[in-house]
Formats: structure tokens, sequence, C-alpha cells
């Protein structure tokens, strides 16, 4: 009797450890797939993460080049709006304490995306010279490529010799070709 109670006792003992070594297969099954599944949702995270950076990158990157088209826009004159931009000539000179004529403009058919403007500054020396210089600082795309610098000699009569009629001041004239960038 005592060998069948301690050969029931080894089999509930086996049972048992075949029992608990099975529990923990299932449950080490369990772990592994949970910890698979928690690892793919976090691999998915991090790469809706990386996503959403990109584009906010983008969207930044998209705001950056709309700036620069801008500015590149603001450079650039606009054939339908070439009024606009003589006004803009003979305001900068009216400001100088110049007149400026527009003389021609051309639209050369050889070079594209180019106007050529050729203008007549008059005014004192030092006036002519300045609405030069900021001519060529207008915040516009332009390359100067003539400036022709006239004083205008004034032939006195007799009468105003002999009355000392002498005008003070001398006209100066220059005449100015340049190119600028167009859009079209």
């Amino acid at each position: 009797m005592k060998k069948n109670h301690t050969t029931i006792i080894f089999i509930l003992s086996i049972l048992l450890t075949l029992l608990v070594v099975g529990a923990f297969v299932v449950f080490f099954k369990i772990i592994k797939n949970k910890n698979e599944n928690t690892s793919l949702t976090l691999a998915t995270l991090h790469q809706k993460i990386k996503e959403k950076e990109d584009s906010i990158i983008f969207a930044e990157r998209i705001a950056e080049i709309q700036t620069l088209q801008n500015e590149v826009a603001s450079s650039l004159i606009n054939p339908n709006n070439i009024d606009k931009f003589a006004g803009y000539l003979e305001e900068v000179g009216a400001s100088m304490g110049t007149e400026v004529f527009i003389n021609n403009i051309e639209v050369p058919p050889k070079i594209k995306n180019t106007m050529i403007f050729k203008i007549s500054i008059d005014g004192e020396f030092q006036e002519v010279m300045k609405t030069i210089a900021l001519l060529e600082n207008i915040p516009y795309q332009i390359n100067l490529t003539q400036v022709y610098l006239n004083k205008e000699i004034i032939q006195l009569t007799s009468e105003e010799i002999k009355s000392n009629k002498v005008p003070n001041t001398q006209t100066w004239q220059a005449n100015v070709v340049f190119n600028i960038l167009s859009s079209n």
C-alpha cells in the first residue's frame, strides 16, 4: 500500500508539474503576444509621431518657400503693371528733387524675362547722382547698363550778361539705360 501511495503521489506530482509547465507555457505565450502587440503599437505610434513632425516641418518649409516666392516676385516687375512701376520711378525722382522722364520701354525678343528702360533724370548734379544711386538700390532686380551725364549749357544773351542775370543753379541730365527682370 505504501508503494501504491508513493506511486499516486509520484503521478500526481508529475501531473501537477506538467500542469504548472503548461500554465507557464500558456502564460509565456500570452505575455509574448502582448509584448509583440505593444511593440507594434509603439512602432506605429513612433511612425505617426514622425509623420506628424515631418508634416509640421513640411508646412514650415512651404511657408518659407511662399515667403521666398513673395520676395522674388516683389523684386520682379510685372509687365501688366508697368504703369505703376513708371509712376514709382517718377516718385523716386520727385522725392530726390529731380524729374524722371521715361523715354522708352523695350521687351527684347531674344532675352526672356527682361525689360529695358531708358530714362532721363533732370536736376542739380548732387540730386541727379542721388537719384541714380537710389535707382541702383530700388527693391527690384535691375542692372544699369548705361549712364550718360550731361550738363546743360546755357547760352546767355548780351542783355543777361550786362544785367548779371546768370542762373545760380546748373541743370544736369542723366540718360540711364537699365535692364530689369520681369515675371513674364
